[in-house]
């Protein structure tokens, strides 16, 4: 704490917590879920559960071992974006990740 004197008042400076750690500690708190949408339409939320849960990869890791081939994905900081373009397709992905994302 740092404390000044002006002569006749006293001012005190709350410490300054390192940016670098602060910054740490918010992309971890920003990272523990990723919104996850399709076609735009939000689904659900993946939640991390370890720290080598693959995060948003593992979400295309599950459309591929559920044989689903036919779509794009990004992720842009804690959403997912998965765009397909065949409506039964669609549907089916939604459904299996509206599951997915209440399981994990």
């Amino acid at each position: 704490m740092n404390i000044m004197n002006d002569g006749n008042r006293f001012f005190i400076f709350p410490p300054i917590i390192n940016g670098v750690q602060d910054d740490r500690l918010r992309e971890k708190m920003a990272h523990d879920r990723y919104n996850v949408y399709v076609n735009g339409d939000y689904v659900g939320d993946k939640i991390l559960m370890t720290q080598g849960d693959g995060g948003w990869r593992s979400i295309e890791d599950y459309l591929k071992s559920r044989n689903f081939g036919n779509y794009s994905i990004t992720c842009e900081g804690d959403r997912v974006y998965i765009d397909v373009e065949d409506e039964d397709e669609r549907e089916a992905i939604r459904n299996h990740l509206r599951v997915y994302t209440q399981l994990r």
